[in-house]
C-alpha cells in the first residue's frame, strides 16, 4: 500500500512540475512576443528614415558598401 502512495505522490509532483514549467514557458513566450514587437516597431522607424532610397541593397549601410569597395 505504501508503494502506491509513493507512486501517487511522485505523479502529483510531476504534474505540479509540468504545470510550473508551462506557466514559465507562457511567460517566456509573452516576453519574446513583446520584444519582437518592440524590435519590429524600431525597424519600421529606422526603415522610414531611409525611405528616400540609397544605392545600397536591403540591410546594407553606406559604410559597409564603402568598406567592401576598399577591400577589392
Amino acid at each position: 500500500m505504501e508503494e502506491y502512495q509513493g507512486v501517487g505522490k511522485s505523479l502529483r509532483d510531476l504534474v505540479e512540475d509540468q504545470e510550473r514549467n508551462m506557466v514559465q514557458l507562457e511567460r517566456i513566450g509573452a516576453t519574446m512576443e513583446w520584444r519582437w514587437g518592440s524590435e519590429e516597431e524600431v525597424g519600421k522607424e529606422e526603415s522610414g528614415d531611409d525611405a528616400e532610397g540609397s544605392e545600397d541593397g536591403p540591410g546594407e549601410s553606406q559604410e559597409e558598401g564603402t568598406l567592401l569597395s576598399l577591400s577589392c
